[in-house]
């Protein structure tokens, strides 16, 4: 069923932007709707999705119509128009950016708020992110446990925020891709007050497909957030990455055979400095040395690569702000 939006306001609207997440969107929403935190609603934005997102969200708003809705976009518009769009068909005063494969203790969604509706500050984001798929292998050689974000009270990075703020200084720049989420303090300099108790579990790639996919979404992204120095360094890490190739290749012909032993060299040199977390002994850390290492350092590479050619030759993405989004054609809201 479709309908249109009824305004039926509460505090809290939590936006869950989703492409292609029809692995992880299950878990996510089940660990949102435990909440402790009561007065808020769910708005799922399925960014375009080709596999299964949207049949199994609007599942979750058949049984749960008082709790979440979903709104459906017909084509991919990325991450910060996704959520800008979801913004603008919010409910509640204070609006929550946070992604499909994302999962969260009852108390999470309460504590990350109780600041921002207590008048105290304008917006605020967890203190810490647990890797929440340890035990795969790729995830593993992505050489994560936590992502934290220092000792500092306040950073320039928001998961809650003031609605009327948010859609008053239009939102997120889309522009920058995989950065966006860094471009509203820069536009506005407001910062976010670090909540220490609030703590999620965010999942890491862990398909080749999927470490492939990331990597191509930086690349894309990069020129548009970093200088071109950094990108240079950045470039040359990658093609490094893929040294092994032409090492294979130069070490098949007599006259090129010490080239091949060098760049030979010089991958499993990087091989050897990689990262690797949650190894349970020495035969796993061995195979991930080994295998997912090497096989992980190529995909991130060939990500990177083609999607920094990707967007040097215009493939980037338009900027939707909060004002256009509300008159974007395309989009679907779906409530019981």
């Amino acid at each position: 069923m479709r309908c249109a939006l009824v305004c039926i306001m509460v505090k809290v609207s939590v936006i869950v932007t989703a492409y292609n997440e029809e692995r992880h969107i299950g878990r996510c929403l089940e660990s949102l709707i435990g909440q402790d935190f009561d007065d808020f609603e769910v708005l799922v934005v399925d960014d375009g999705s080709s596999d299964g997102t949207f049949r199994l969200a609007k599942g979750y708003a058949d049984r749960f119509p008082d709790r979440v809705r979903v709104v459906r976009m017909e084509r991919n518009m990325g991450l910060g128009n996704a959520r800008n769009i979801g913004a603008v068909y919010a409910r509640g005063e204070v609006v929550v950016f946070l992604d499909a494969d994302m999962e969260f203790p009852r108390d999470f969604l309460g504590k990350l708020v109780t600041p921002i509706l207590s008048g105290e500050y304008h917006a605020t984001c967890p203190g810490v992110e647990i890797i929440g798929n340890l035990g795969n292998p790729w995830v593993k050689v992505y050489g994560q446990k936590t992502r934290g974000v220092g000792a500092s009270q306040f950073i320039g990075f928001i998961r809650a925020i003031r609605r009327d703020l948010f859609l008053g200084t239009g939102g997120f720049d889309a522009r920058l891709g995989y950065f966006d989420d860094v471009s509203f303090h820069e536009k506005t300099g407001i910062k976010s007050l670090v909540v220490r108790e609030a703590v999620l579990y965010h999942h890491n790639p862990d398909t080749a497909r999927e470490v492939l996919w990331r990597n191509f979404w930086i690349g894309r992204s990069v020129l548009r957030r970093h200088k071109r120095s950094e990108v240079a360094v950045m470039l040359v890490k990658r093609i490094i990455d893929l040294s092994i190739f032409p090492a294979l290749v130069a070490a098949v012909f007599p006259s090129t055979m010490f080239v091949g032993i060098g760049l030979f060299v010089v991958f499993w040199f990087t091989v050897a400095r990689h990262r690797v977390v949650n190894a349970s002994g020495f035969l796993e850390l061995l195979k991930l040395r080994v295998v997912y290492v090497p096989a992980y350092r190529v995909l991130r590479a060939l990500g990177f690569l083609c999607g920094f050619v990707y967007g040097l030759f215009g493939g980037g993405w338009r900027y939707v702000d909060t004002k256009l989004a509300a008159s974007l054609s395309g989009v679907v809201v779906y409530q019981r």
